[in-house]
């Protein structure tokens, strides 16, 4: 069973209600955290990977709720900040920006084409199952970008040899099975590092199964440092057999933690998801959980860089400790705002704005989050960014009391009319030059 919903859909009465019976497997999940069930399902994959280090804390939060109705044999699902897709038994559930229109969700992907530099040739909503697979695999040459950036994954592995130049441990029992005596060779066990091991394989068969695959082919070769990095993991598996596919995969249940290789420990999960979109049953348990979510305030704000990034505008960068401004003369009181340059701060913030008409209206803290920022560094512009349901007739601004200064709410409209998705990302570019022009007034 296939269960759409859209993200932050609390209040909305009409949506997100089903009969009790039909989503019972997801009563063991719901109220539990994002942190919390990533913890507990090595194959449910969060984006960013540090999740728990987002300024928002949506670790913090659920990524849903199952709520009581009037009628005893329906409930109530609501949604938090979070999108993507989670998968439980036989139930599939797409959680969509509530911004989107109808089941295409063409925001989703275009926010994540934008932020992760990955291209998406069509979008399949014939085939949900096709479309959700096609998305996965559309992924994998981030992570795949991502580990390799930390070498090549190596472990020690156990090799048996049969020959003079002994360097390793005498294996008595295939010694004296093998071999006649005195003829020279002597059977015996080394453990060296290797770049053909379990994890590097599973990598090879995901690889492999993708050329089969409809696009597959044009995911592999999406930019050079892509097909370099094919590249490099074809000619470290030499060991390579198709038919060792399923015992790959089962000696890969166990997730890799490792505190150097940490990039690829969301690529094995990502692998193993491409493999069982084909069916391919790896789990222990038929009350597995496994899936993509993706906190929708981080995908946002990074959505929103791509385009100030272009104007000047410095994005710091909280978790790396990068870009951050000190409140105080001796530079203690490290601050990181979302957005700014010589002359404006912004904050990006995903929420329903759009029917404010006073930036009174905002949240109290968030006003006085951006005043710090400005009077910090010396600006008389800031404002808030928000997603748009549509086009705003005047950008709401209001004068500090006393001063030249202004605090203003601006907004990129979701295109609510296309009817494809190509057409769908010329309407955002429009959109997007929209935007561009309202900051300079």
């Amino acid at each position: 069973m296939r269960i759409n919903l859209t993200d932050n859909n609390i209040g909305q009465s009409d949506s997100g209600t089903f009969f009790r019976k039909d989503v019972a497997a997801l009563f063991p999940i719901a109220d539990k955290t994002v942190a919390q069930l990533c913890r507990e399902n090595g194959n449910l994959l969060i984006f960013p990977y540090s999740i728990e280090l987002t300024d928002d804390k949506v670790g913090d939060s659920s990524v849903m709720r199952i709520l009581n109705t009037n009628d005893p044999d329906k409930v109530h699902i609501t949604t938090g900040n979070v999108m993507g897709f989670i998968g439980i038994d036989d139930l599939q559930i797409k959680i969509q920006s509530r911004f989107d229109v109808g089941r295409d969700d063409y925001f989703l992907h275009y926010m994540l084409q934008k932020v992760l530099s990955f291209n998406l040739f069509n979008l399949n909503h014939n085939n949900e199952q096709e479309d959700v697979f096609d998305f996965i695999m559309y992924m994998f040459p981030y992570f795949l970008k991502a580990a390799l950036r930390q070498g090549l994954y190596r472990e020690y592995k156990n090799f048996n040899h049969n020959d003079s130049n002994i360097k390793g441990t005498i294996d008595i029992g295939k010694h004296i099975a093998k071999n006649v005596p005195f003829v020279g060779n002597i059977a015996y066990q080394t453990r060296e590092y290797s770049y053909d091991n379990n994890l590097t394989e599973l990598i090879r068969h995901t690889i492999e199964f993708m050329k089969t695959k409809r696009y597959g082919q044009s995911v592999l070769n999406v930019d050079r440092e892509t097909i370099e990095n094919v590249k490099s993991i074809i000619e470290h598996t030499p060991l390579y057999r198709k038919k060792d596919r399923n015992n790959i995969i089962s000696k890969n249940l166990r997730i890799k933690s490792h505190p150097y290789y940490t990039g690829y420990r969301p690529l094995q999960t990502l692998c193993l998801q491409i493999l069982r979109m084909e069916e391919v049953k790896y789990g222990e348990s038929s009350d597995e959980i496994c899936g993509i979510l993706f906190d929708g305030a981080w995908l946002w704000e990074e959505y929103v860089n791509t385009i100030l990034r272009k104007l000047g505008f410095v994005h710091p960068e909280n978790r790396q400790h990068r870009g951050g401004i000190p409140l105080f003369e001796d530079n203690s009181g490290i601050r990181y705002p979302d957005f700014y340059n010589a002359e404006m701060v912004l904050d990006a913030k995903y929420k329903c704005l759009g029917s404010y008409e006073k930036v009174a209206e905002m949240d109290r803290n968030d006003v006085h989050q951006v005043i710090t920022y400005m009077k910090t560094l010396h600006v008389d512009k800031g404002g808030f960014i928000a997603p748009l349901e549509q086009k705003q007739d005047k950008i709401p601004s209001s004068f500090l009391r006393k001063s030249a200064a202004t605090l203003s709410i601006f907004g990129i409209e979701i295109n609510k009319t296309a009817t494809s998705y190509a057409e769908f990302c010329e309407k955002m570019k429009e959109m997007e030059m929209t935007f561009i022009e309202s900051l300079k007034l």
